[in-house]
């Protein structure tokens, strides 16, 4: 074998195993004494040793001139094989010794997805993966409304508004997801509450215990958060309240009493249908339809319904003369719908009938309608305060919602609905008199002479989400910007008071110039003039969440969850949430807990923390009780 002199770049020795010495090794006889015997040949094989007998070491490094790898060593075809093998035989030690903790690791993560979707918890999902549901549920069933709530059935010609979110950072998903929980806690907390001591009946009293029945008694809390229930991936309540729809929810059990039409319809009728939307139980569909009819009595001949009605058609008499605006004008989503589901045309038949009626009325405010109207063809109104807050909201909401439900077919609606936000951009709109443009009012109008006053209701804090809304839909830029500074003056109602719950109407002294008004620097709006309860209401919430949906922009996040916050430490109870009667008295509970609280309040802080796909605006739109409509 060719021997190189060390001094040689690149220079190849060839190792006698037997002798333990290369003829031009340092430690040869030519160089002084060889090294202990210990030492000898030790460099090569020390990894080796371990793993292969000496006998196969040392022929595995035996001479042969048929060299194909030339370095420290020089290995023929036979010794690289035998190599191979080993590295082999070492890589698959390596897995097997840690395959334990690898199928740990993936054991780890299948179970947290399956926990989260059970919940409905937004999860980072390869969709390639089956829904699995969790231990004791109907996995079919579970699928089925897992999809359901994610728009499985949806059908719109419409264009998408949604926000198209990014992937989120893990910080910002480990926040999210807290925050999720939270809310779902706090909902299972009520939901506790109102099963253990109201059970069936409308609304629990949160802080004595007990059960009131405000709302026909017919389980008012549990018909308007079934929808709710399903979202948040309460499988099992929700069974637990099917059950009770289909043994013991009675409509006739008082014919004769009058019931409010306004409130059956949003909240019963509308809890019927949505729930049956994310379900497909037909039970639901079937309550929903007997109710439907039954709430056919209330129009009597006219076109417009009177506001009480009785079951029995016969207990339904007496003429209507006057009409409250949004109780008759906030009835479209939930008719239109059950026509759809059933086939019956009556229903939205006399749903389009009220907005043709209206749709006729003129004013000397293009678009704007006073709280009470008048069943009347082409009538004419003068003289009238107009608001977007009690007793009108609904209507201006409906008519862009009617339109969308309708999947922007008959252009009425969006017509009326621009001409309305026209005149309400024109009139009503107020900013503080130190200049500032980050947020504004809606104010109380009179329509003779055009004053307008500081003066907002809570109610008309949901006119944000409707303005953002119509923005995207019909490109009018400057309304979601409108829409940024309605929903910051709303917001800006909570973070100044006391409690950090926004009161029921915020008054203002008015400023020096026309349309302003003074945003006090401590209080923001002045409380000895306000109305300072707080029955738990969502439009605040609302608006903050379709304009995070719109937009994408975590600031609204973090202002629901400031107001989710106060609302843990100033309205929560043993058992439930409670109304305040002054929200600049920390704990001044009211006894009372709305309905609406989880069919609204909670929803739409559980909706701002999940992933968008969870009842997205481009495939369901929202009754004014937020209950979702399918878009079909």
């Amino acid at each position: 074998m060719e021997s190189r002199s060390p001094s040689q770049k690149g220079s190849s020795f060839v190792v006698d195993i037997e002798k333990g010495l290369s003829p031009d090794d340092p430690y040869s006889p030519a160089y002084g004494s060889p090294p202990s015997p210990k030492s000898v040949g030790s460099p090569p094989v020390a990894g080796l040793v371990a793993v292969a007998p000496l006998a196969s070491l040392k022929r595995l490094f035996d001479r042969n001139p048929s060299t194909v790898i030339s370095g420290r060593y020089t290995v023929n075809c036979r010794q690289l094989l035998i190599l191979i093998i080993i590295l082999f035989s070492l890589t698959l030690l390596w897995i097997t010794t840690n395959s334990s903790s690898l199928e740990n690791a993936v054991d780890r993560d299948h179970h947290q997805i399956k926990v989260d979707e059970a919940i409905n918890r937004p999860v980072a999902k390869d969709k390639s993966k089956p829904f699995t549901a969790v231990p004791g549920e109907n996995s079919s069933t579970a699928r089925e409304r897992y999809e359901r709530v994610r728009g499985k059935g949806t059908r719109s010609s419409l264009k998408k508004i949604q926000f198209d979110f990014p992937a989120e950072s893990e910080q910002n998903r480990v926040e999210r997801e807290k925050r999720l929980k939270a809310v779902r806690d706090g909902f299972e907390h009520a939901w506790s509450g109102y099963r253990n001591q109201a059970w069936g009946h409308d609304e629990i009293k949160p802080v004595t215990g007990g059960f009131q029945d405000r709302f026909n008694g017919w389980g008012a809390t549990m018909i308007d958060s079934l929808d709710t229930l399903v979202i948040m991936g309460f499988n099992h309540e929700f069974d637990q309240a099917l059950e009770w729809v289909k043994n013991s929810f009675d409509m006739t059990k008082q014919p004769t009493a009058q019931l409010q039409f306004f409130e059956t319809v949003i909240r019963y009728l509308g809890g019927f249908l949505s729930a049956y939307d994310l379900t497909g139980e037909k039970v639901l569909l079937d309550k929903a339809e007997e109710l439907g009819n039954y709430m056919l009595n209330a129009f009597q001949g006219r076109n417009f319904p009177a506001g009480r009605v009785a079951v029995q058609e016969s207990a339904n008499h007496g003429a209507a003369y006057s009409f409250v605006l949004a109780e008759i004008g906030t009835i479209q989503l939930e008719f239109s719908r059950l026509s759809m589901l059933t086939n019956n045309s009556i229903y939205d038949q006399k749903a389009q009938r009220i907005f043709q009626v209206l749709g006729s009325a003129t004013s000397e405010l293009p678009g704007l309608l006073p709280a009470f109207v008048n069943d009347v063809e082409g009538h004419h109104y003068s003289s009238y305060r107009a608001t977007v807050g009690g007793m009108v909201d609904s209507y201006y909401e409906y008519l862009l919602k009617e339109w969308i439900l309708l999947d922007g077919k008959p252009t009425k609606y969006r017509e009326t609905f621009e001409k309305s936000v026209d005149s309400i951009e024109k009139y009503m709109v107020m900013f503080p008199d130190n200049g500032s443009k980050e947020y504004a009012i809606l104010g109380t109008l009179h329509s003779a002479n055009k004053e307008v006053e500081p003066d907002m209701e809570h109610l008309a804090c949901f006119m944000a989400g409707s303005l953002a809304m119509g923005s995207k839909y019909f490109d009018r830029p400057k309304d979601l910007v409108l829409a940024r500074q309605v929903a910051e003056g709303c917001y800006l109602g909570y973070h100044h008071s006391a409690t950090g719950i926004g009161p029921e109407a915020m008054k203002f002294d008015k400023g020096r110039e026309p349309r302003t008004f003074v945003a006090k620097p401590d209080t923001f709006y002045n409380r000895l003039m306000s109305r300072s309860e707080y029955i738990l209401r969502p439009e605040t919430l609302e608006s903050l969440w379709v304009l995070y949906r719109l937009t994408g922009e975590k600031k609204y996040q973090d202002k629901a969850w400031e107001i989710f916050q106060s609302l843990e430490a100033n309205c929560r109870t043993k058992t439930a949430y409670s109304g305040l009667t002054n929200v600049n008295q920390p704990r001044s509970y009211d006894n009372k807990m709305e309905s609406f609280f989880l069919a609204e309040t909670m929803k739409y802080l559980y909706l701002i923390f999940s992933t968008p796909d969870v009842i997205s605006l481009d495939d369901f739109v929202l009754n004014t009780e937020a209950h979702p409509i399918k878009r079909t």
